[in-house]
C-alpha cells in the first residue's frame, strides 16, 4: 500500500468490530454491508440479527501531536542526509504554535533552520535554546540537552499523558460524538428499524489504551442509549479482511448490552 494513500478509517474501523466479533466473542457469522444513504455508516449483522454501525473518530490533540512528531523525524532525517545526529537534542514546545504545512516551503524553511543548528553543535556539549518559531498561539525552539546519544526529542504538551489526564480529555471528546451521532440516528429513526446501535470509534492515533477508553466512557451521561460502544486501537500486522488495501486494527468493546461482547479483550490487554 502506498504510504500517500489516505486510510478509509470506516472501513478499518468495521473490519476491525468483525474481527472482534468472530475471532475474540465467538460469533459464527458476520456480515458488513455498507450504507449509501447514511446514518448509519453500515449495517452488521452478527449471527442473524441486525444492527446499525456508526463510525467516528476520536481525535483529541492527536492532529497537533502528529504534526510534531513528523516535524521532528523531517529534521532528524534531514541531518542524517548529510551525516549523523552527533548528542540527543530536543524541540521545546511552549503551548501549541501554529505550525506550518508539512508541504509547504515554511515548513521546509523550519526543518532546514533547526537541522542546521544540529549541524552546527555537534561539538558541543550542550547549548541554550534557539527560537524557531514564534506566534500569538506560542513557541518552538531547539536546544541541545546532552553529548550523548543520537536523538531528536520534544519536550512540551504533547508529551505523553497521566491516566487521569487522558480520560479527563477523552470525557468531553466522547459526550459530544454520542450526542452528535445519536440525534441524526434518531432523526432518521434508524433505531426503529434494527436490534440496536453499535458506536464504533476510531482512536486515531494511539491516543489512550482501551482502559483508560472505558474509563473515560463509562462516565459519560447517555453512553446506555447505544447497544454497543466499540474502540478501534492499535494497528497490527493483522490483515485487513474487509478492505485488503487498508491496514487492520485490533478493537474492543468499551460497552456492550451483550454480556458475551462486553467482556471482550483486545490482545495484549490495552491499545
Amino acid at each position: 500500500m502506498s504510504t500517500n494513500k489516505r486510510i478509509n478509517e470506516e472501513l478499518v474501523c468495521v473490519d476491525a468490530l468483525s474481527h472482534c466479533l468472530k475471532d475474540q466473542c465467538g460469533c459464527a457469522t458476520v456480515a458488513v454491508d455498507k450504507e449509501e444513504n447514511d446514518p448509519p455508516d453500515f449495517w452488521v449483522t452478527v449471527d442473524g440479527e441486525r444492527f446499525a454501525a456508526e463510525v467516528t473518530s476520536i481525535v483529541a490533540r492527536q492532529d497537533y501531536r502528529a504534526t510534531c512528531g513528523k516535524l521532528k523525524r523531517s529534521i532528524r532525517d534531514s541531518v542524517k542526509e548529510q551525516g549523523s545526529v552527533d548528542g540527543s537534542y530536543a524541540l521545546l514546545i511552549m503551548r501549541h504554535p501554529r505550525l506550518p504545512k508539512s508541504t509547504s516551503r515554511e515548513w521546509w524553511s523550519l526543518v532546514a533552520q533547526a537541522a542546521s543548528f544540529i549541524i552546527a553543535t555537534r561539538d558541543a556539549e550542550s547549548t541554550e535554546e534557539v527560537r524557531l518559531l514564534e506566534n500569538t498561539d506560542g513557541h518552538l525552539g531547539i536546544k541541545k540537552v546532552s553529548a550523548r546519544g543520537t536523538a531528536v526529542g520534544t519536550i512540551g504538551p504533547i508529551d505523553a499523558k497521566r491516566e487521569g489526564e487522558i480520560q479527563e480529555e477523552l470525557q468531553p471528546l466522547m459526550a459530544a460524538r454520542l450526542t452528535e451521532k445519536r440525534q441524526k440516528l434518531e432523526n432518521k429513526r434508524i433505531p426503529s428499524a434494527c436490534s440496536g446501535v453499535m458506536l464504533l470509534l476510531y482512536d486515531a492515533s494511539g491516543y489512550a489504551s482501551s482502559t483508560d477508553a472505558r474509563k473515560a466512557l463509562l462516565s459519560v451521561a447517555g453512553h446506555g442509549w447505544f447497544h454497543s460502544i466499540f474502540w478501534a486501537a492499535s494497528f497490527t500486522d493483522r490483515p485487513n479482511r474487509l478492505s485488503p488495501a487498508d491496514p487492520g486494527r485490533f478493537g474492543t468493546f468499551l460497552y456492550s448490552r451483550n454480556e458475551k461482547w462486553r467482556m471482550s479483550l483486545t490482545p495484549g490487554g490495552s491499545a
